[in-house]
């Protein structure tokens, strides 16, 4: 598994054109990701309204169209696609202080916060092929002193950090986001870096190999229930890979 330890020390803050619907799907299969039946998007709409079914369809036809394409255009239309998810503090739209909600209540509810958004996004590149372990999410603190998450990649020790933030419309590399403090990244699998950040240098003060973030952890069990509810739907087959 490719660490993150290196991915700070260098300063850095460390998703329409459908292809052939015959040959496609096999084409896929053969990556590890199979498009959803049609019925999954009639029980969703069953269970969210039209509108949730027409995003799941679109984002469903962007990942299929997509698939292939380079990293860096996968990052950015997952930047470009996600942003357009309207902000709606935690308190406002789930009735809780700190939500973590999972990439499938952000689609189906659309709407979330800087954390909600980093996690669809993170959700849309997982089922377009992008690596889970050269992702990690950033907790940042603004001049303002304001909290904020973003989505980081990275595809290997010798490349730049790429940054996926719901505040900003290009993806960036980390390095030129001095105005933030960095806080701490953390990865799916529970490695957890702590950061030291003077403004000028940032350095890992602190690592952890297996942390479970609880939040985290509860959004992982909601989206397992989200899978197994679905699944019959899909020929028994989970929506989401198994993060």
């Amino acid at each position: 598994m490719r660490k993150l330890s290196c991915w700070f020390i260098t300063g850095a803050v460390g998703i329409m054109i459908l292809h052939s619907i015959a040959v496609l799907p096999y084409a896929l299969a053969a990556l590890g990701f199979e498009p959803w039946e049609d019925e999954v998007f009639i029980a969703i709409g069953k269970d969210y309204g039209p509108e949730a079914e027409k995003r799941f369809r679109k984002i469903m036809e962007i990942i299929i169209a997509n698939h292939d394409k380079p990293i860096m255009e996968k990052l950015k239309l997952a930047n470009d696609t996600l942003n357009s998810i309207p902000w709606i503090a935690d308190p406002d739209h789930w009735k809780d202080k700190d939500y973590w909600a999972t990439p499938f209540e952000t689609l189906a509810t659309f709407g979330g916060d800087c954390e909600d958004i980093a996690f669809a996004k993170y959700g849309m590149l997982l089922m377009m092929g992008v690596p889970d372990d050269s992702m990690g999410f950033a907790y940042l603190e603004t001049r303002e002193k304001e909290r904020h998450m973003v989505l980081i990649y990275r595809e290997n020790a010798d490349s730049p950090v790429y940054v996926l933030d719901n505040q900003r419309p290009e993806v960036y590399i980390g390095a030129e986001r001095r105005d933030v403090t960095a806080i701490y990244i953390f990865q799916n699998d529970g490695r957890l870096y702590i950061i030291g950040d003077d403004g000028n240098k940032r350095y890992i003060k602190n690592e952890f190999a297996d942390r479970k973030l609880e939040k985290w952890a509860k959004g992982k069990e909601r989206a397992n229930q989200n899978r197994k509810r679905y699944e019959k739907y899909n020929g028994g087959r989970l929506l989401f890979p198994d993060w």
